[in-house]
């Protein structure tokens, strides 16, 4: 999950509204088929972390937001007791946790680099996430992709100074309507995104993401940085599903696996 700056954003609401990128579980279970371990950093609400629980199988989750980690220790507990036994979740920063020990899959779903808002803040993560490989092992993530958008767009095509109907959303047995409204700084690469929940009475939540995307020849440079060959880099999460569903709701993705560079 995305990692927010702690109590920006109502954990409950954030997890009614963010549930993922559609695909992207089936993905994470195929990229760690065979792995005896696996580290999420960023794990949110736990959402990957339960889904890829298994007998026998060490998951990790780091989390920094404890609203957030809170929500994934209750989703872990709802769990059979024989997945629940190798599952863990600690509270922390992706860009600096030591867990003193190598994982066979190190994942960063759901645009997680994207709350990273320097290139610093990116290498730190990415270098951190090679720390933590056991020999063979592969980093594992998704992004959207923004280089069309950055290329033919400007930011007077965004319009900032209202919040758009989105969808409605269940909170805690209370209906509410999602409202948005986006804010874009083209030449800092930065997206900030405001939610707001109103319920039937009028009364209101705000939650906001910020956002650095990253253009491809960006991403791969960073890989790079960190000592990352990169294995696949695809634009959907199913190679034998065509480009776009047929009623073209398909977000274009980067999805990316890779592995330490020989000699790093």
């Amino acid at each position: 999950m995305l990692p927010r700056n702690p109590m920006s954003y109502p954990a409950p609401f954030f997890a009614a509204l963010h549930r993922g990128t559609a695909g992207d579980l089936d993905h994470y279970v195929r990229v760690c088929q065979g792995a005896g371990s696996v580290l999420e950093l960023g794990c949110g609400y736990g959402r990957v972390v339960t889904a890829l629980a298994a007998p026998g199988r060490v998951v990790v989750g780091v989390e920094r937001d404890p609203q957030l980690l809170a929500m994934a220790r209750q989703a872990v507990q709802a769990l059979p007791k024989a997945h629940q036994a190798g599952v863990s979740l600690c509270e922390g920063d992706m860009r600096t946790v030591s867990l003193h020990r190598g994982f066979d899959r190190v994942l960063i779903p759901f645009g997680g680099l994207y709350c990273l808002l320097t290139d610093d803040d990116v290498d730190a993560a990415l270098a951190n996430a090679v720390r933590h490989l056991a020999p063979g092992g592969q980093v594992a993530l998704d992004v959207y992709r923004a280089d069309a958008f950055h290329r033919e767009s400007e930011p007077d095509d965004v319009p900032d100074d209202a919040h758009e109907p989105l969808c409605r959303v269940e909170v805690d047995g209370v209906d509410y309507e999602v409202l948005e409204r986006s804010t874009w700084d083209k030449p800092r690469q930065r997206i900030d995104v405001s939610y707001l929940y109103v319920d039937d009475h009028g009364r209101a939540v705000e939650g906001t993401i910020a956002q650095r995307y990253l253009l491809e020849p960006q991403l791969r440079a960073a890989l790079s940085r960190a000592g990352l060959r990169i294995v696949e880099l695809t634009d959907r999460f199913d190679p034998d599903r065509p480009e776009r569903d047929s009623d073209g709701s398909d977000d274009a993705l980067m999805v990316v696996r890779a592995e330490r560079e020989v000699g790093r």
